[in-house]
């Protein structure tokens, strides 16, 4: 939601159909808007995790029509990249009307939600203009700092603190000295 939120800050019209953004929408409503082409394997095994833990927490453990029909409807390559995280077909999540958890679930929620995680980046990266990365960078690295404002410790830690964090971006030390400056974090002349 948080990742939403930066491209609606960003003027990026949020595209999830009319509908409200819950945990079943927010990743297609993040790619669609971003313009990423979405992970569709990750997102049904996503999907199933989330159906997973909604028949456990909500449900008792007992499986649920959702969980059923989602499996049902999975991609041959969603159910080869399960089938390889689990060494299991997603049909045997359920056992006897049942969900049951074996121990490779945890590490495929792991390896699912990183993933993800790692699309999303490259989503807002491509989406949001290197200047407002500056501008992120520049804020997040103030925060953060103990250096002096307009001191050269102060603009070579920014440097390596974009380049570190920030890296995907491919930030410029001008988008940066740019940003320090529209945000008032550097003042002096020469940028130095």
């Amino acid at each position: 939601m948080a990742s939403i939120n930066l491209l609606r800050n960003e003027g990026i019209a949020i595209q999830a159909g009319g509908k409200p953004i819950k945990a079943w929408n927010m990743h297609t409503a993040l790619f669609d808007s971003a313009q990423h082409p979405r992970p569709t394997d990750w997102l049904e095994s996503f999907d199933l995790l989330r159906e997973i833990r909604n028949c456990l927490a909500h449900a008792g453990g007992k499986a649920q029509t959702r969980l059923t029909d989602h499996i049902a409807a999975m991609g041959n390559d969603s159910i080869a990249g399960w089938k390889q995280l689990n060494r299991q077909h997603p049909n045997d999540v359920i056992q006897a009307g049942t969900v049951k958890l074996i121990a490779e679930h945890i590490f495929t929620a792991f390896a699912v939600t990183k993933h993800l995680g790692r699309e999303i980046n490259a989503a807002l990266t491509a989406a949001i203009p290197g200047a407002s990365w500056a501008r992120i960078a520049v804020e997040d690295f103030h925060s953060t700092t103990s250096k002096l404002k307009n001191s050269s410790a102060w603009r070579r830690g920014l440097v390596g603190y974009a380049r570190v964090n920030y890296g995907k971006a491919k930030l410029t030390e001008n988008e940066l000295e740019q940003a320090a400056r529209s945000l008032n974090y550097w003042t002096l002349t020469r940028w130095e």
